[in-house]
């Protein structure tokens, strides 16, 4: 990494540390939601895999939301309830999260095959969730407010 792109992730993780540790622990309660919603779905009620990993992922992201607008991005919602508009945005953004998560994944697997598929999984999930944050604080977060108020 040159001096210029250093001194750009150090300004970044000074910036956000906290933020983004917020963020990743948020995300973390997600992925327990998610396993055990679709445990419960698949499990416990008997459904599809399917519609078991639907569910958990609309449980999953629902909760995500709600723990970073109350949470994560509290000082950015200014204390404004939670609304359809801004949890559309967060949607559509971990969406486009995924997207990138799928793009990584898929370039290191054409690049160095799939005997690492774990690893380029990790690396595209953790890209997939840098883009998630920048999306949620840039966007989600604060132009979708100033346009609620």
């Amino acid at each position: 990494m040159t001096g210029r792109h250093s001194q750009i992730v150090h300004s970044f993780l000074r910036e956000n540390s906290s933020k983004l540790l917020k963020f990743s622990l948020v995300g973390l309660i997600g992925t327990g939601i998610n396993f055990l919603t679709y445990y419960a779905i698949t499990e416990m009620i008997g459904l599809n895999l399917n519609v078991g990993a639907i569910g958990a992922f609309c449980v999953a992201i629902t909760s995500n939301y709600i723990l970073n607008h109350e949470w994560t991005f509290s000082i950015e919602n200014h204390g404004r309830p939670i609304n359809f508009m801004q949890f559309t945005y967060y949607i559509a953004g971990n969406l486009v999260g995924l997207g990138v998560n799928l793009l990584v994944l898929n370039i290191l697997v054409a690049l160095a095959g799939t005997t690492y598929h774990l690893i380029w999984q990790a690396i595209g999930i953790f890209s997939g969730m840098i883009f998630n944050f920048l999306f949620a604080k840039k966007l989600v977060f604060k132009i979708a407010n100033s346009r609620i108020s």
